[in-house]
């Protein structure tokens, strides 16, 4: 009986490492095949028959002067950059007074009720309002205007996120440094602060990655060309009577490094801190 169940068991891991490996599969595929496209020309691509070359033709189309592209990929970083920045700064110190805040159970639940409601909202729903506010305030057609959009619809979860990195330092840490004649800001900036880099990390990662990929208000509250970033670029190289398949694989892969490193460098901080205690003994 042990015998029969020791090769259940093993029939059932192997199974399981098969559909790993074939999910795997099925989500490198498309990348690598991004990427081979990416260095093939034109006539290649949409030429009969299978033909690997390389060439370089996308790229230097994509950067040759005159071609907004460029422009958009700086506009994508300022906009990551800042939207990061933002969520971090605010959304820690939301978070860290989350965390010390104690609410009674009629308050929690509502709040908990319209943090999960808000996300079911669909974002074209806010459109108009956001573009007329934005109108108003000036802000149409430019980079801070999307930043601040970015952090706000990020800042909630955030927020969220930096409160439960701050509920699991011992509260003990920070009544120590009030004791000592920290203020609350010192104590947050230099006893608390430090003790949730992971949370950091993860909070950079998510908004990072977010705002980079964002495309409904960057082509609604922009006018394209140099003032558009990268992900309506991508979307302005289909064209009702051409697909540019080429420039698209080309420019889908100078899209997704920045997020890969930014990706790799924020997992080595969120793992060296999983398993970090605040107090040693």
């Amino acid at each position: 009986m042990s015998e029969t169940r020791r090769s259940a068991r093993g029939a059932i891991g192997t199974l399981a490492e098969l559909v790993l490996i074939a999910a795997v599969a099925a989500t490198l595929a498309p990348i690598l095949w991004m990427l081979v496209l990416a260095f093939q020309p034109l006539k290649d691509i949409i030429g009969s028959g299978v033909k690997i070359d390389f060439s370089l033709s996308n790229f230097t189309d994509l950067l040759a002067p005159g071609n907004p592209l460029l422009a958009q990929l700086v506009n994508s970083l300022t906009i990551v950059i800042g939207t990061v920045l933002l969520c971090l700064v605010f959304g820690s110190l939301a978070g860290y007074a989350l965390s010390q805040l104690i609410l009674p159970r009629w308050g929690t639940i509502p709040l908990l009720l319209l943090a999960g409601f808000i996300p079911l909202i669909p974002p074209m729903v806010l459109v108009p309002g956001l573009y007329a506010t934005m109108t108003s305030l000036g802000l149409i057609g430019g980079n801070f205007g999307l930043i601040l959009l970015n952090t706000v619809f990020q800042m909630p979860f955030a927020a969220l996120l930096m409160k439960v990195y701050f509920d699991g330092v011992p509260n003990t840490l920070r009544e120590a440094a009030l004791i000592d004649g920290a203020s609350e800001f010192a104590t947050f900036r230099a006893v608390m602060l430090p003790l949730v880099k992971p949370g950091l990390a993860a909070v950079g990662t998510f908004t990072g990655i977010m705002a980079w990929n964002e495309f409904l208000f960057a082509l609604t509250m922009t006018s394209g060309g140099t003032t558009s970033p990268l992900t309506v670029g991508i979307a302005s190289l289909v064209q009702p009577y051409e697909v540019a398949w080429g420039q698209m694989a080309a420019v889908g892969t100078l899209a997704a490094v920045p997020i890969i490193i930014i990706s790799v460098i924020a997992n080595r901080y969120i793992v060296a801190g999983l398993t970090a205690g605040a107090v040693k003994g």
